[in-house]
């Protein structure tokens, strides 16, 4: 049996089959801007969801730290008329709506890596509850604010961590980046 952990404090993933609690799925929902660090500052842009806040098991009980999964995209169901949003920190944002997806991105499973939790590398940052931020391992040719994006978290990687810099953060993250990579072509992810 295949098994993966690649730093100490790490979850082991084995491939065998999926049990409880996973796999959770959020149902579709709209990706909303975040800070904007993602893109800007590690490489590595985010769709921002909303956990729900009935969901008292992503809310208080899941651990927080980083998930492996997959999710699904599509133009906004409820309407595609483009606009702006401003970002805390006054940076303008284009919302598209989802409608510059190509058309092998709608609705099509793609791989992703998860970060529930509160940013804490950055220190205090207002983030009262906890925040869900997918990165998908796809590179896009356009941003998809404002579309609607389901998700499946698979796994478990790591605990959410306070790095010392944001290059240990950066290669954190491209550690995380490699697991999901690889267990997600394991037999025991590839039809969930």
């Amino acid at each position: 049996m295949k098994s993966i952990q690649r730093r100490p404090g790490d979850a082991i993933i084995e491939d065998k089959p999926i049990s409880k609690p996973y796999p959770l799925k959020l149902p579709f929902q709209t990706v909303k801007i975040g800070f904007g660090r993602g893109s800007s500052d590690l490489n590595c842009p985010t769709a921002n969801i909303d956990i729900p806040k009935d969901d008292k098991y992503l809310n208080e009980i899941l651990p927080t730290g980083v998930y492996f999964g997959t999710c699904k995209l599509r133009p906004n169901s409820k309407s595609l008329e483009s606009c702006e949003e401003t970002r805390i920190n006054d940076s303008v944002v284009s919302i598209n709506k989802g409608i510059l997806l190509q058309r092998d991105e709608i609705n099509t499973k793609l791989p992703c890596v998860i970060s529930i939790g509160y940013n804490i590398t950055y220190g205090k940052n207002g983030l009262n509850d906890r925040s869900l931020e997918v990165h998908v391992l796809k590179n896009f040719n356009n941003s998809f604010y404002g579309a609607e994006m389901e998700l499946t978290i698979l796994g478990y990687i790591r605990p959410e961590l306070k790095f010392n810099s944001l290059h240990e953060l950066m290669e954190g993250i491209e550690i995380d980046k490699q697991v999901a990579s690889e267990v997600l072509t394991w037999d025991c992810y590839k039809d969930i």
